[in-house]
């Protein structure tokens, strides 16, 4: 019986990638907005410290869309860890940006967002870093 030998093993996700139609206008979205630091650039590739040797990029190339993208029917959407999902949320109201209610769980809380050209994102507050923030969590 022949076996499948591997590779090479995955030792870390890097990042996520989201193709743009305008890359200034979406930099200085993620930039200025999100508060992303620019680590480098192109004229059709921006790449953000995402902290901890984690990275976001965009590409250009995409499509923007008036209404948001439906990430639900299948697709991938970056998660911005924040310290505090309330100062954050501000942020994106004080901006006028599109985005859901806040969802609170017993791990955390989150919002899903999108950016001008109707990419999502979801800004997540883990209940570990602020645990006097979620008084019904039970820890394990």
């Amino acid at each position: 019986m022949a076996s499948i030998q591997a590779l090479g093993s995955v030792s870390k996700v890097r990042g996520a990638l989201i193709f743009v139609e305008d890359i200034e206008s979406e930099l200085r979205f993620y930039r200025d907005v999100i508060g992303l630091r620019l680590l480098y650039r192109t004229p059709k590739f921006v790449r953000f410290d995402a902290t901890q040797g984690t990275s976001l990029a965009l590409i250009a190339g995409g499509v923007a869309s008036t209404e948001p993208k439906d990430f639900r029917s299948g697709g991938v959407v970056p998660e911005v860890i924040v310290d505090n999902l309330e100062l954050a949320m501000r942020r994106l109201t004080s901006a006028a940006v599109r985005h859901e209610d806040v969802v609170r769980t017993a791990w955390g809380q989150f919002c899903f967002f999108w950016d001008p050209e109707g990419n999502p994102l979801q800004f997540y507050e883990s209940a570990f870093v602020r645990p006097d923030a979620y008084p019904e969590r039970i820890s394990g």
